[in-house]
């Protein structure tokens, strides 16, 4: 019946049995090759379902030098190598607006604002350091009040946590009576660090900067052990990509691994204050 529909002899025939032609034994080829690639595409896809391929877009504002989500993305990838991750980093605003739109899976943002029609998880939290000259007249201190910084100029970048920061100075030396001097700078994290060296100001940042070093930067906590930013993981509630799913585990357990662990690192690191 096959060879009817084809219209192509399969097999040649004879007392003896029967034997492909030429063409039968190509499409006996093709159909294997075929049958190979039809049971690629449904392991493919078990391994899609179960999250171990696909695609997966995250929005972030901290840095990846070390910390939380330093630890969170390291083990992602060793879990599941083959998933393409893809990283945007900004502002908490832009990234929120990415997981409203569908442009995100999900973003790591500071705070704990439940999105409408989204779920969010609160993770982790980091001290806040003030970033300055070593031969700043704080730097050889052990912690530095806002009272040793009020008249400071304070770098913050246009944009990833710029805006954040910018929020934060002006919420805690205003509280003290203080408008704080802020310069807005069109450059990144490292060229950011980079004016601190040279002079030109402080900034801030959290402990998982301290991963990275900066010639001619020290980093110092501020204000009280208490003071802490905490982040969330922000995600689409009918988002249903297994990628995320596995990635929000793994943000979960480390999540708890590392409130078990924050005694052990608060008593091995001072810097760390409350929390690391």
């Amino acid at each position: 019946m096959l060879e009817r529909r084809l219209g192509v002899p399969l097999f040649e025939r004879n007392h003896a049995g029967a034997r492909t032609t030429p063409a039968g034994e190509r499409f006996m080829r093709d159909a294997a090759v075929g049958a190979d690639h039809l049971h690629q595409a449904v392991l493919d896809m078990a391994s899609t379902q179960r999250g171990e391929i696909g695609d997966l877009r995250i929005g972030l504002m901290a840095s990846l030098a070390s910390g939380f989500l330093s630890d969170l993305l390291g083990t992602y990838r060793s879990r599941f190598p083959r998933v393409d991750v893809r990283v945007q980093e900004a502002a908490s605003q832009a990234n929120a607006a990415g997981v409203l739109n569908g442009r995100l899976d999900a973003a790591f943002i500071t705070g704990s604002t439940l999105l409408p029609g989204c779920e969010a998880e609160h993770l982790w939290d980091e001290r806040i350091f003030v970033a300055l000259p070593e031969d700043h007249r704080c730097a050889g201190g052990g912690v530095v009040g806002w009272q040793d910084v009020r008249d400071e100029i304070f770098l913050v970048s246009a944009d990833a946590a710029g805006p954040e920061i910018q929020d934060y100075l002006v919420r805690q030396l205003s509280g003290l009576g203080f408008h704080p001097r802020i310069s807005v700078q069109q450059v990144g994290r490292e060229n950011l660090l980079n004016m601190v060296a040279k002079g030109f100001g402080l900034t801030l940042t959290t402990y998982s900067t301290l991963g990275a070093i900066y010639p001619g930067v020290a980093f110092l906590p501020i204000g009280a052990a208490t003071e802490t930013v905490g982040s969330s993981v922000v995600w689409s509630a009918s988002n249903r990509n297994p990628a995320l799913k596995r990635l929000l585990e793994i943000g979960k357990e480390l999540a708890e691994k590392h409130r078990r662990g924050s005694a052990r690192a608060r008593r091995t690191d001072p810097r760390c204050g409350e929390t690391c």
